[in-house]
């Protein structure tokens, strides 16, 4: 065990680089992969993700800000990169100056974007959003009489190159039903777009669940976030089991260590408002992370770690840099390794089984324990 001093992430970079492998796999060949390193690589680090994701043979990475694209130029990755979220007239200089793909749906705002790209002498790339029913961000599939216009008219201004068209599947673990609804609605729209001359290189609406359970969906390119890592898209560990058939492992484990263990006796409580009591002597091992550290608080009283390869159940209030197990049995002793997700001699504690005892989903699991954990790559 490395010598980390009270927790750590600890990231798997050859099961992420198998992870891209497996999801090209499954995609027909000449269909691009685009790995989502967004939110520091869903918390288990945007630049070692990023570059293990392309030298796996990702051929896109996704962010969701203009600063996370810049840093990973920064980082001397040269890979497109395409900016997810809306941006803004201030980061116009940057997006054109780093070659950053970024995502427009408003002549307005490609207007300004063209007289900065003209200034500068660059073309500026972006891709077209189109709302087929997430109704986040994008051109509506209700108004296209007016976005065949608007589109023509960005497609002519000087200096804007669109380099491809794409939408968001709001159900691709849920109902396919609507997938249907929506890929049906993607592909009318572009058929007007191009029926009215408008040309897309690439078109692209599959993320990670559009990749595991329909095929139809992965066009020119697939966008995988959650997959990248080895984490199921439906959050489950029954879905854990399917996408392990597959080729795909969790990349992430977290742990930390006990800095104290005591005895407290029956009738005596843990924690903070006293919301555990114990029923008979127990053992109890304080491990040295908490909420602070991403860990939530709805794990009080009914999460769970594995000490020595012993499950041993939280008790009491998650505290903000600390939380309290019942580590009878465990022999547990000050400086013992301590998993929260991950395993230790033949037992696991998936991300999936923490999300669920939160009401969560894996994706907020993963990326909030960026919060103050220190990282590691083997």
């Amino acid at each position: 065990m490395k010598n980390f001093a009270r927790a750590e992430i600890v990231v798997n970079l050859g099961d992420i680089a198998g992870n891209i492998k497996a999801i090209k796999k499954l995609v027909r060949p000449g269909t691009m992969v685009m790995s989502v390193v967004k939110a520091d690589g869903y918390g288990l680090g945007m630049c070692e993700s990023a570059k293990t994701s392309v030298e796996a043979g990702a051929d896109w990475l996704g962010v969701a800000t203009v600063n996370e694209g810049l840093t990973l130029r920064r980082a001397g990755i040269t890979t497109p990169i395409l900016v997810f979220c809306p941006v803004f007239e201030c980061e116009f200089e940057s997006i054109v100056r780093e070659e950053l793909t970024s995502t427009f749906f408003s002549l307005a705002a490609c207007q300004k974007l063209s007289q900065v790209a003209g200034r500068l002498g660059k073309a500026a790339k972006i891709h077209i959003k189109l709302d087929t029913g997430l109704n986040r961000i994008g051109y509506r599939f209700e108004d296209m009489d007016s976005v065949v216009g608007e589109v023509l008219a960005i497609a002519g201004l000087p200096g804007i190159a669109i380099g491809g068209v794409y939408s968001h599947l709001a159900t691709s673990d849920s109902d396919p039903t609507f997938v249907a609804v929506q890929l049906g609605r993607f592909l009318s729209m572009i058929d007007r777009l191009e029926g009215a001359g408008v040309r897309f290189p690439l078109k692209h609406i599959s993320n990670s669940g559009g990749v595991l359970n329909h095929p139809e969906c992965n066009l020119d390119m697939v966008r995988c976030g959650i997959l990248t890592y080895g984490m199921s898209p439906c959050s489950s560990p029954q879905g854990v089991a399917r996408i392990e058939e597959l080729g795909f492992r969790q990349a992430l484990t977290f742990h930390s260590r006990v800095g104290h263990v005591k005895t407290v006796r029956a009738g005596e409580s843990v924690g903070y408002s006293r919301k555990y009591f114990a029923t008979g002597d127990i053992t109890v091992a304080t491990v040295l992370v908490g909420y602070a550290d991403g860990l939530s608080r709805q794990l009080s009283n009914k999460g769970r770690v594995l000490i020595n390869g012993r499950y041993c159940d939280i008790i009491g209030n998650v505290c903000m840099d600390q939380l309290m197990v019942d580590a009878t049995g465990a022999s547990a002793g000050i400086g013992d390794e301590v998993i929260i997700i991950g395993r230790s001699a033949g037992e696991r504690i998936l991300a999936e089984e923490v999300a669920e005892l939160q009401g969560s989903v894996n994706y907020e699991v993963s990326t909030a324990l960026s919060m103050r954990g220190e990282k590691s790559y083997v």
